[in-house]
């Protein structure tokens, strides 16, 4: 005798499917959007590395999680200002003491992997990375002794939702970051699924929106925005449309587009990295 699932029809089989990618998709998203670090991709060390320093860190966090990172300082002084950086998806940021060599010599520079990325433990979330987030940008005040106002956070892709969600919530504190860099930003992470028939569906049950353009309205300051010359995952009118809501919301927006690059290799490659250290020194000496 024949169970009742045996006598389904095909259409039932194919909803029935359908309803179990859909219930897998929910149960993995974090690891699905924030993606895994295959490997580590260096880049050029900039003009000033033989004056920084660089350790691996890590951070602990509520439930024993361990998240993996790197610290860079300079040598010959104490830092009077610390960028925090969050890498793109699947990106590992053992790569970014070679940013540091392009950055002024008074700032230090400190990344951490996502939860489930390189070395970090837990499952990630933008909940859970964005309160990681904050609790980085704690550590690395207090360790190197250096007021909120010396804070100054990049991001890059994926990153730049997360930038732009702990920016809101240090401004909201009273605490505003000094500047934020954005590198291939996205209106929100929402946005840029919904471009795809095949994710589309999916965007309701999204619980890490990563919505930027929200985030916005709680800013205003000096923000910089640097684009790929070819991007096919986050078309430049995504871009522009955070621009126009940060500067709506009071921010001072620098937005420069790069020649031959795209969406991948922007972050690291030398023009990109000169324009931002040039940029956090301008922004410095306009303080």
């Amino acid at each position: 005798m024949l169970s009742p699932v045996a006598d389904l029809p095909p259409w039932a089989w194919g909803l029935l499917a359908w309803i179990a990618l859909l219930a897998a998709l929910t149960g993995l998203q974090g690891r699905l959007l924030f993606g895994r670090t295959w490997r580590i991709r260096r880049t050029d060390p900039g003009p000033a590395a033989a004056r920084r320093r660089s350790r691996a860190v890590w951070l602990e966090r509520p439930g024993g999680v361990l998240l993996q990172g790197w610290l860079t300082v300079p040598v010959d002084a104490a830092p009077r200002r610390l960028l925090l950086w969050f890498g793109g998806r699947n990106e590992h940021v053992a790569w970014t003491p070679d940013l540091a060599g392009w950055l002024p010599d008074d700032c230090a520079l400190l990344a951490f992997n996502y939860r489930g990325l390189g070395g970090s433990g837990g499952w990630p979330s933008e909940a859970a990375c964005v309160a990681d987030a904050e609790a980085m940008a704690d550590w690395g005040l207090e360790h190197l002794d250096l007021p909120h106002d010396a804070l100054h956070l990049a991001g890059r892709s994926l990153g730049s939702g997360v930038a732009m969600q702990l920016a809101a919530r240090l401004a909201a504190a009273g605490e505003a970051p000094a500047s934020v860099a954005l590198i291939t930003p996205f209106k929100s992470l929402r946005a840029v699924l919904e471009r795809s028939p095949v994710l589309a569906p999916l965007t309701p049950l999204l619980r890490s929106p990563l919505d930027s353009i929200t985030a916005a309205r709680a800013l205003n300051c000096a923000v910089l925005v640097l684009l790929a010359e070819h991007d096919r995952q986050v078309p430049h009118a995504h871009s522009h449309a955070l621009v126009r809501a940060l500067r709506a919301g009071g921010c001072t927006v620098t937005v420069q587009r790069l020649a031959g690059t795209n969406h991948r290799s922007l972050a690291r490659t030398p023009e990109a990295m000169q324009r931002l250290g040039g940029w956090l020194l301008e922004e410095s000496a306009a303080r």
